[in-house]
C-alpha cells in the first residue's frame, strides 16, 4: 500500500505501472488452445500492467500459458512513467526502450548478470570500480548500502550500452539487488527498494479478481466461454474501482482505505437488487442509483481501522 512518502516520491513520475502475470487453469480439453507449460493441462495467462496510483489494470492480454512474459508488450512511448517488473521482464531491450522513451524502471537484478562496476560515489568504493559484482560482494558491509554505476554487458556484440544504477540493500539476511536508470541522489538505495515493494500492488490484483471474483473456477469449456467470463471479471473490477475512486473523492479518504472485497459485495448486492431498473431507468435515474452506491460504499466499504491509511 502507499503512505505519505510513497506519493511524495511518486510523484516525480506521470505514472507508476507494475507489469506481471499469472496463470489460470481451465478445462484440459482447451489445451490445444491455450497450452500449458505442464502436459495434459490447460491454462491461461493475464498479462497485466497495473497502475499503482489508480489502483486498476490499463492492460490486460489474455494468452495461452506457455507464452513467455517477455513478449507482453506494456512498455509505451510515454515519457517519465515508472515501470517496476520481475525477473521474467529483464531483458536489455526493454531498458532500451523505457530510457529512449525519456521513462524510468526498477528491476531485479538477475543472478546470472555479474555487471562490471564503471562509477562509484563515495571514496570507500574506489577500489571496486573496474572490477565485477561478483568480486566485490563478499566485501560489502551488511551496514552499508551499495550504490555504484554499472555496465551490464561487455560484449562487443550486444547493442545495450547504457550505464545503469545498481543498488542494493541487506535485508532478512541476503543481499538484494536492483537496477534501475534513476540517477537521482534523492532516490537512495533504501528508496529504491521501497519503490520496487510497490510491485506488489499487482499481485493483490491477481488475488482479488482470482479469489474475491472467482475468476481461478473458470466454467466455460470453449475459448468464447472463457474469454467472456475473464472481461465480465474484469469490468466488474474496474466498475468496483471507479465506485471506490468516487466514494475516495467523495469522503477524502486515500483509495487504499477501502477493502475491495467488501465494497465489490455492496456492488453486486446494488445491481442483484436493481438489475431490472437498468433496463427502464433513464439517465437521471442512473446517477442517483450511482449516487446512492457510491454513499453506500463510504459509509460502510472501509478496511478495519488497522488497515486504513490517511490521504
Amino acid at each position: 500500500m502507499l503512505d505519505v512518502d510513497d506519493h511524495r516520491f511518486l510523484s516525480h513520475f506521470k505514472d507508476g505501472f507494475a507489469i506481471d502475470s499469472s496463470v489460470i487453469r481451465v478445462n484440459r480439453i482447451l489445451e490445444k488452445v491455450f497450452a500449458s507449460i505442464h502436459k495434459g493441462q490447460a491454462a491461461i495467462k493475464l498479462h497485466t500492467k497495473f497502475s499503482i496510483r489508480s489502483l486498476a489494470p490499463t492492460k490486460v492480454q489474455v494468452t495461452e500459458s506457455k507464452r513467455h512474459d517477455s513478449q507482453f508488450r506494456g512498455i509505451t512511448n510515454e515519457p517519465n512513467i515508472l515501470y517496476l517488473f520481475d525477473l521474467a521482464y529483464f531483458a536489455f531491450y526493454r531498458f532500451e526502450k523505457i530510457i529512449e522513451a525519456g521513462s524510468f524502471f526498477v528491476s531485479r537484478l538477475k543472478s546470472c548478470c555479474d555487471p562490471l562496476i564503471v562509477a562509484v560515489e563515495q571514496k570507500q568504493w574506489k577500489h571496486m570500480i573496474g572490477k565485477k559484482l561478483s568480486e566485490v560482494i563478499p566485501l560489502l558491509n551488511p551496514n552499508t548500502p551499495l550504490d555504484v554505476t554499472v555496465r551490464l554487458s561487455n560484449s562487443k556484440q550486444s547493442k545495450f550500452k547504457r550505464d545503469l544504477r545498481l543498488v542494493s540493500i541487506f535485508h532478512e539476511g541476503v543481499w538484494r539487488f536492483y537496477i534501475t536508470n534513476i540517477f537521482q541522489k534523492l532516490f537512495t538505495p533504501s528508496v529504491i527498494y521501497q519503490l520496487y515493494t510497490k510491485r506488489w500492488i499487482v499481485e493483490i490484483f491477481f488475488n482479488e479478481i482470482k479469489h474475491v471474483l472467482r475468476l481461478e473456477h473458470i466454467i466455460s469449456k470453449n475459448k468464447n466461454g472463457i474469454m467472456v467470463e475473464v472481461y465480465s471479471a474484469l469490468i466488474f473490477y474496474l466498475l468496483t474501482r471507479i465506485v471506490i475512486a468516487l466514494s475516495s473523492q467523495q469522503t477524502g479518504l486515500s483509495l487504499t482505505s477501502y477493502s475491495f472485497k467488501r465494497s465489490a459485495e455492496l456492488v453486486k448486492a446494488f445491481i442483484t437488487t436493481h438489475i431490472a431498473q437498468f433496463f427502464v431507468q433513464t439517465k437521471t435515474q442512473l446517477v442517483s442509483f450511482l449516487r446512492h452506491l457510491v454513499e453506500a460504499i463510504s459509509a460502510v466499504g472501509l478496511r478495519d481501522k488497522k488497515h486504513c491509511h490517511s490521504p
